[in-house]
């Protein structure tokens, strides 16, 4: 939300609550943002109208994870009256960004979608790499320990990490009027790495005299090392893995070959989107 106006668009963003939203947020949101409960709906709902109409529609999925029961009912209830919420607004084109973990689910939210007769696209991306992501929060912890447990599965999963700010310029520079349409697409970020390569790579740009010790630990006694070292909890851990679960390498095959784009390499993000 502080990223997504551009001089060519205006941006309206809507949350439950708009307080909440905007203490959590790192920097403050350069798009117009209203209250409005897409789950319980509510005259807020009911009342929501956007000058001029909406041109394009995009919903990214909020909830923790789409493989437990009651979060995927609860996503799809949000995501179709968010549908209802644009087509009233004039919108006939909606893009739906998801992570690689929820791809399982994603027919689910595929039903939705064609059964609103819009245009769609579902992009799925790889981890977001940036200020406020998981991926950073986890990566300084680790570096200001003393101590850097790890297991060897772990540490060897390989993905390609993706700006948060590159992913909003390359929504941008897609011609939604012409490209993806009805289709499902992967992004990720240009370079691929394993997480010990990702942890190298935040330790050599932001902490070159970091003297943390790598202690390798049977993955079986991960969750009680990294609550005891780092502080991270219980909760907070097993998000990070269960991201990680589902990453694998994007080439970005589904859409490289209609239209240019160049990521920010991934030393100059850690750097500089702090």
């Amino acid at each position: 939300m502080s990223n997504l106006n551009a001089d060519e668009y205006h941006v309206h963003g809507i949350a439950r609550d708009v307080d909440l939203y905007r203490a959590k947020q790192i920097e403050e949101p350069t798009a117009s943002l209203d209250m409005v409960d897409l789950l319980r709906k509510g005259q807020e709902y009911e009342d929501y109208k956007v000058v001029g109409g909406i041109q394009l529609g995009i919903y990214i999925t909020h909830v923790p994870t789409l493989s437990e029961h009651v979060n995927l009912n609860m996503e799809l209830i949000t995501l179709n009256n968010f549908v209802q919420l644009a087509e009233r607004n004039g919108c006939k084109r909606i893009v739906y960004i998801a992570r690689l973990m929820d791809k399982p689910y994603i027919k689910f939210i595929k039903q939705v979608l064609e059964h609103s007769g819009l245009t769609y696209t579902i992009v799925l991306k790889n981890l977001a790499i940036g200020k406020g992501s998981v991926l950073d929060k986890y990566m300084h912890k680790l570096i200001n320990s003393k101590y850097l447990a790890y297991d060897t599965d772990f540490a060897k999963i390989k993905f390609n990490p993706i700006s948060a700010l590159d992913l909003i310029r390359w929504i941008y520079n897609v011609d939604w009027e012409k490209n993806f349409k009805n289709e499902i697409i992967e992004i990720g970020g240009a370079k691929t790495v394993t997480i010990q390569e990702m942890f190298r790579l935040y330790k050599k740009t932001l902490y070159p005299n970091s003297k943390v010790q790598s202690v390798k630990v049977p993955g079986i006694l991960m969750n009680m090392w990294f609550k005891r070292l780092y502080r991270i909890n219980k909760e907070d851990l097993i998000e990070f893995k269960r991201l990680m679960s589902m990453e694998y390498p994007i080439d970005n095959s589904t859409w490289k070959n209609i239209m240019l784009f160049s990521f920010t390499p991934l030393d100059e993000v850690i750097q500089f989107d702090q």
